[in-house]
């Protein structure tokens, strides 16, 4: 049963390879970066003699490479979720126009399972593909750090590399906690993506007419503000100091009506999947 797992998380890795190939591009574009700037004497000694140094010369440097290092956190957690939201509304949509959704019903899996495996790539997967930008990127600043003998502060980011580890696995967990707050909206793009062509663009238009429909209608702007809490919550939990502050903060009921949309849209889409077009 595992190797069947294994091997049904390895057919959407062939089938959507998006995920695989924008951050390994990214990463060739970040490296070839790198070198240039390592190349250009003049950057490296503007860098050197702009920045100012508190009493042991170093805190100015540790600050500005944490700094950088935390960009690319933020900048790799975006790339996830945007490739996260992509995912969902056309894998389901993909196997039936390519009619592959005839031979998995043949094969002994169950409708439940083939979800799940496209909930854990989507989620879980992805965010560890997309994790190669943070530990590459904190491994050469460091090793620049390293090899230059600290004359280069712009890369200095730790004093050893337990910091370019645990930096990693914290962008990890946080990542798979943003994919639990995502995981309703994937149930409900997998459902809406069984019956229409443009999943995506109909959940975007949607959101704003129940938005402008429920304030016009019910007089009140529970409705629109609880889509909005809901729309920016794994920004929230990217982005936040503490990510579960920011899903305190959406409210107990909130977080239950959002997810039990979720499960409404995962009941929806199993429903469906089972009537093939």
């Amino acid at each position: 049963m595992m190797n069947a797992h294994v091997s049904m998380l390895e057919k959407e890795w062939l089938e959507h390879k998006i995920i695989t190939r924008a951050p390994l591009g990214l990463l060739v574009c970040g490296v070839l970066l790198l070198l240039a700037v390592l190349m250009n004497s003049t950057i490296q000694s503007n860098v050197t003699y702009e920045l100012t140094y508190d009493v042991d010369g170093m805190g100015s440097g540790f600050e500005l490479g944490q700094q950088l290092s935390q960009m690319v956190f933020g900048f790799t957690g975006l790339l996830s979720i945007m490739l996260t939201t992509f995912y969902f509304p056309k894998t389901l949509r993909k196997e039936r126009q390519e009619g592959s959704v005839m031979f998995w019903r043949s094969m002994p899996v169950s409708d439940l399972t083939t979800h799940s495996i496209k909930l854990v790539f989507g989620l879980l997967v992805t965010p560890v593909i997309c994790s190669i930008l943070v530990i590459s990127a904190d491994l050469l600043m460091w090793l620049v750090n390293v090899m230059m003998a600290q004359k280069f502060p712009l890369f200095f980011t730790g004093e050893s590399i337990l910091y370019v580890l645990t930096h990693w696995v914290e962008f990890i967990g946080r990542m798979w906690l943003v994919g639990v707050v995502l995981a309703p909206v994937a149930m409900l793009a997998m459902a809406i993506s069984q019956k229409v062509h443009s999943p995506l663009l109909v959940m975007l238009i949607g959101f704003y007419v129940i938005k402008l429909f429920s304030d016009s209608l019910l007089g009140t702007s529970v409705v629109g503000d609880f889509l909005i809490e809901v729309t920016m919550l794994p920004l929230d939990v990217l982005l936040a100091d503490n990510p579960f502050i920011a899903m305190s903060n959406i409210g107990l009921i909130s977080l239950v009506v959002y997810f039990l949309l979720g499960a409404i849209g995962l009941l929806a889409s199993l429903r469906l999947s089972r009537v093939v077009d």
